[in-house]
């Protein structure tokens, strides 16, 4: 990603972050406390399962939908669904995806305006599928997206984009802009991955701890090279997101994420 696109993301998520404070007008002064996430669009059949109420049924998801701590959420073939967990912390849930909802934590500095949030953490469990994470480099303080996966763990911080892809086999880790780290589920190293590079973790070689060190590159793999266009997609649709917000009532209906950008090779 060129530095002009790097800066108009970040001038158009600081907009999409001033303008979204409101929902963030119940945290404590002197803490931070957990809130809701968003639902932005949502494409096909997306439903909803409370993890508060025992018994419960899963329920389509609408732009009205919410999203709280133990919440699952399922997409069906075919569709989609783009979510604002914290302001400044978006992901896209792709088709036949499976999410749980950890964390929604932010702390806020009193009533400030500027540069009000000193920490936004958001985690949440990947079980199947595919999810594309977009954090701008706006704000200040703590910014931090983690992604739990039976096989390990993504850790995304302010500044990146990435894809996760979960199968029953491996789980693909692809850094479209910036750097992420991975750390497996049995603990030990902690891999960096940065712009560009991928890596396979697959779960044969994970529970034996045997799996290659070195990067790939995303140019190597037609496959990677899609999932890298999709997540520089969904981020420039999340700074057109951030536009509305600024500028247009709150939305009344699902208003499907557009495609926008090429892939350009690291």
């Amino acid at each position: 990603m060129n530095d002009s696109s790097k800066y108009r993301r970040r001038l158009l998520a600081l907009t999409a972050a001033v303008s979204l404070l409101p929902i963030l007008s119940g945290c404590g002064k002197n803490g931070g406390r957990e809130v809701q996430g968003n639902v932005i669009s949502i494409r096909g059949a997306v439903t909803i399962d409370s993890g508060k109420e025992s018994g419960s049924h899963p329920q389509s998801v609408t732009i009205a939908s919410k999203l709280s701590l133990g919440d699952r959420l399922e997409t069906s073939p075919g569709a989609m669904a783009a979510l604002l967990l914290i302001p400044g912390i978006f992901i896209e849930a792709g088709a036949e995806t499976e999410i749980v909802i950890g964390e929604l934590r932010v702390e806020k500095r009193g009533d400030a305006m500027v540069n009000a949030m000193t920490s936004r953490l958001a985690t949440l469990h990947q079980n199947r599928g595919v999810i594309y994470a977009s954090l701008p480099d706006i704000g200040s303080g703590r910014c931090e997206l983690n992604v739990q996966t039976d096989l390990g763990t993504l850790v995304a911080r302010r500044g990146t984009i990435v894809a996760v892809r979960l199968t029953s086999d491996a789980v693909r880790v692809i850094c479209a802009d910036g750097e992420v780290q991975w750390s497996g589920a049995r603990g030990g190293r902690v891999d960096e991955i940065s712009q560009g590079y991928f890596q396979d973790y697959r779960r044969h070689d994970v529970s034996n701890g045997d799996f290659k060190r070195e990067l790939t590159p995303v140019t190597e793999d037609a496959g990677a090279q899609n999932d890298v266009a999709t997540a520089l997609d969904v981020a420039a649709a999340f700074d057109e997101f951030a536009l509305r917000a600024r500028n247009a009532p709150p939305l009344e209906s699902s208003i499907p994420i557009e495609r926008r950008g090429t892939f350009r090779p690291p």
